[in-house]
């Protein structure tokens, strides 16, 4: 088998370190390999990229592990070093004999015939985009967070609140959450909060009829104040990505015409996919990439249904 690239280099990636080895050879030769360490501060990256560059790689390929294949990534492909991020379960070594070094030797070897297949990974325009988006994600799980341990403090207190309304966090419901926190805890002076219509209205009362303790009233008070610092720190992110959107309008605008996308999620699937649709072969390429196509298994004429590998990188 003849190899595809005659200047290569693997890289096994490590939270402070990179174990590096470079295979140098024609195409049809033995390489020769070259193996070297390297700290991850940028500096050392650099040093080590433009060391590459003198040995005429222009071609590296690491796993992706965590964060940490970033930094390199963001280093070296500016120096005109073609860097892709294998996924690690394609790659894996074979069991025994394991060393960093064996690793990147590995990987390098894969890289040199072609054998790795590349992730995808957006220009850095959407790469920004993503973590802004993914940071609201957070954000949004935090919210939820708090909402459920409001909901489990109402509980405790006997507020039936969510058996009469359809969200506790709606406009009625955030008007009590307001009272209790600040002390109230009347059945009477809860009810007539709320102003929308409720098809079960004599329910209402008995719901908020509570037994409620001023410690209750503190810790709504404590997790309000946390639900409206995360919801501020939402509005302000999706500021920020509205902005970063601003030219891609027209899109968000399509995305949003698709039932069951809103603005904020067709924003998110142009921080995750970017707007060019040649790094897909396919419509299907995409949805198993997207994690939302099932994937073969097959053994003994049985079929197992599957979700398709996904290649997203954090």
């Amino acid at each position: 088998m003849q190899a595809l690239k005659t200047h290569v280099a693997g890289v096994d990636v490590h939270k402070e370190i990179l174990a590096i080895t470079v295979l140098v050879g024609a195409a049809d030769e033995e390489p020769v390999a070259h193996h070297f360490e390297c700290s991850t501060f940028t500096e050392d990256l650099m040093a080590m990229g433009l060391k590459l560059k003198e040995m005429g790689v222009t071609d590296a390929a690491m796993e992706s592990t965590g964060v940490y294949w970033k930094p390199v990534f963001n280093v070296w492909n500016p120096l005109g070093i073609k860097v892709i991020v294998g996924n690690a379960t394609h790659i894996k070594n074979v069991p025994g004999r394991k060393t960093d070094l064996n690793d990147s030797q590995w990987i390098a070897e894969l890289h040199r015939f072609g054998l790795i297949r590349p992730s995808f990974i957006p220009d850095g325009e959407f790469q920004r985009m993503r973590l802004l988006s993914r940071h609201r994600t957070n954000l949004t799980n935090d919210l939820s967070r708090v909402k459920n341990r409001i909901q489990k403090v109402l509980e405790d207190g006997n507020i039936k609140l969510g058996s009469v309304v359809s969200d506790v966090f709606g406009v009625s419901g955030l008007k009590i959450l307001e009272l209790i926190a600040d002390g109230v805890t009347r059945a009477d002076t809860l009810t007539a909060a709320v102003t929308t219509k409720i098809k079960r209205m004599e329910d209402v009362k008995k719901a908020l009829t509570n037994c409620l303790t001023t410690e209750h009233c503190f810790v709504i008070a404590e997790l309000m104040t946390q639900y409206r610092d995360i919801r501020a720190r939402i509005e302000k992110v999706e500021q920020e990505l509205y902005k970063k959107v601003e030219k891609y309008a027209h899109l968000v605008k399509e995305l949003d015409a698709i039932p069951g996308i809103d603005q904020i999620l067709a924003i998110g699937i142009i921080a995750e996919a970017s707007t060019d649709m040649n790094s897909f072969r396919d419509e299907r390429a995409f949805a198993a990439w997207a994690g939302v196509a099932p994937g073969n298994n097959e053994s003994a004429g049985k079929k197992k249904d599957l979700t398709a590998d996904t290649v997203i990188q954090d």
